[in-house]
C-alpha cells in the first residue's frame, strides 16, 4: 500500500500535469489535485523531491539545485504528452516558475499550456520571514530547527492527511529558501504560459501580497489571481480543497 510520502502517477490521458510539493512536505499535499486532474482526463505525476519523505537530516544534505534537477527530471519523464501543465505549491511553485521560464522543445516537450501556482513562496510572513531573512543570513550551522504545526486552517481531518511532512527544518535552508525565491522572481518575466495563482487569505507562511506581486512579474498574457478566504498555506489539504481543485481543473480545461 502506498504511503503519503510516495510519488504518484494517476490517469492516462494525453495531457499531463507535473505536480510539485512544498518544502518539508510530500506528494500527499498534491494528491487531491492529482485525483481531480485524473478524474478530468489528465495524467497527473507528482515526484518526491530530494531530501523529503525521510528525515530532516536528509534535507540538510540537499541543496536547492538538487530540487531543481529533480523537478527537471520529472518534467522530462512526461515526454510524449500532447500538452503539458505545471502545478506547484509554495517552494513547488518556485520550482515551477524555473521550469516554465525556459523552453523544453529541444528535449521533445511542447510549450507549457498553463501553470497553477499555489501559495508561491514570494513574500514570507512571521517566523518564515525570520527563517529566510535573519537565520538565512547567518553562518550555516548543522542545526535542525523545529517549525511547529503545518499552516492549515481547516478541520483536524484535513491536518491528519499530512503525516509525511516534517516538523523540523535544517538551519541551512533559510538561505536556500530565500535564494530560491529571489531566483524565481528574476525568472518570472520569462514565463509566458497562462497562469492561475491561488493563495489562502489565512496563510501565516507567505503573504497573499506575494502572489499579487508575482502576477505582475509574470510575462504571461493571461494571469488570474484568486484568494481563498478560509484557507491557510497548504491549499490542497485545507478547508477549500474542493474549490482549489475545481479552479485548477477548470483553468487548465479552459486554455486553448
Amino acid at each position: 500500500m502506498a504511503g503519503p510520502a510516495d510519488p504518484f502517477a494517476l490517469g492516462d490521458g494525453p495531457d499531463a500535469c507535473l505536480l510539485l510539493h512544498g518544502l518539508t512536505g510530500s506528494p500527499a499535499e498534491m494528491r487531491p489535485v492529482g485525483d481531480a486532474l485524473a478524474a478530468a482526463g489528465f495524467r497527473a505525476v507528482a515526484p518526491l523531491l530530494p531530501g523529503h519523505g525521510t528525515t530532516p537530516e536528509d534535507l540538510s544534505k540537499t541543496t536547492r539545485a538538487d530540487l531543481e534537477r529533480a523537478a527537471q527530471s520529472a518534467l522530462l519523464s512526461l515526454a510524449g504528452a500532447r500538452r503539458i501543465f505545471l502545478c506547484g505549491l509554495s517552494v513547488g511553485g518556485l520550482l515551477s516558475i524555473g521550469l516554465a521560464a525556459r523552453s523544453w522543445t529541444r528535449e521533445g516537450l511542447p510549450d507549457f499550456s498553463a501553470i497553477a501556482l499555489l501559495a508561491t513562496a514570494i513574500d514570507f510572513k512571521g517566523t518564515t520571514w525570520l527563517f529566510a531573512h535573519v537565520i538565512g543570513r547567518l553562518p550555516a550551522l548543522p542545526l535542525i530547527l523545529g517549525k511547529g504545526a503545518r499552516d492549515i486552517r481547516g478541520e483536524p481531518d484535513q491536518r491528519e492527511k499530512i503525516d509525511a511532512s516534517y516538523t523540523a527544518i535544517p538551519m541551512r535552508w533559510g538561505a536556500e529558501l530565500r535564494l530560491l525565491s529571489e531566483e524565481a522572481q528574476k525568472l518570472a518575466p520569462r514565463v509566458h504560459a497562462p497562469a492561475l495563482l491561488l493563495h489562502g487569505a489565512l496563510d501565516r507562511t507567505v503573504a497573499a501580497s506575494g502572489s499579487r506581486r508575482l502576477a505582475r512579474m509574470l510575462g504571461s498574457s493571461q494571469v488570474e489571481v484568486r484568494v481563498l478566504p478560509r484557507s491557510g498555506h497548504v491549499l490542497p489539504l485545507d478547508a477549500e480543497s474542493a474549490e482549489v481543485c475545481r479552479d485548477i481543473v477548470s483553468f487548465f480545461q479552459g486554455v486553448g
